[in-house]
């Protein structure tokens, strides 16, 4: 079984990725893509020092949900079995700790793409310090 690690996002670049994948690892049976959305974890500084951080968080799980049912359904209609991970946490500690149990990232590349937003300047040292493939999809 081939698992194949895609971070996603809600951007134009993340979804460009999607063709690539079906042309590449589309019909076939040994083929799971794990899909990831890493929601960073909120920092509120509140002067009152009273915050309903339930007010911040469900728009966010309901935005990452969402996403994740985009890229899901999408190759779902491919033929392709995706499992969806929703993870809260620091990005790039997420993303590689799950790495692991997977033979292939996947992330979608532009200055807007998860790879940008997620690890901005990090980027090089993040794919130097994968301990799988990564495949940037453009």
């Amino acid at each position: 079984m081939v698992k194949i690690l895609f971070g996603v996002s809600d951007t134009e670049e993340c979804k460009k990725a999607i063709p690539a994948i079906i042309k590449i690892f589309g019909h076939r049976d040994d083929v799971v893509i794990h899909l990831i959305h890493v929601v960073a974890n909120t920092v509120v500084f509140a002067e009152s020092g009273i915050v309903d951080y339930s007010a911040l968080e469900e728009p966010q799980e309901e935005e990452s949900n969402e996403v994740l049912n985009y890229f899901a359904d999408t190759f779902t209609k491919e033929g392709i079995h995706c499992k969806r991970y929703l993870r809260h946490g620091d990005p790039i500690d997420i993303v590689l700790e799950e790495s692991h149990r997977h033979d292939l990232l996947v992330i979608g590349d532009s200055e807007h793409s998860f790879l940008h937003k997620v690890f901005s300047s990090h980027g090089s040292s993040f794919i130097h310090n994968s301990p799988i493939p990564v495949l940037i999809a453009k």
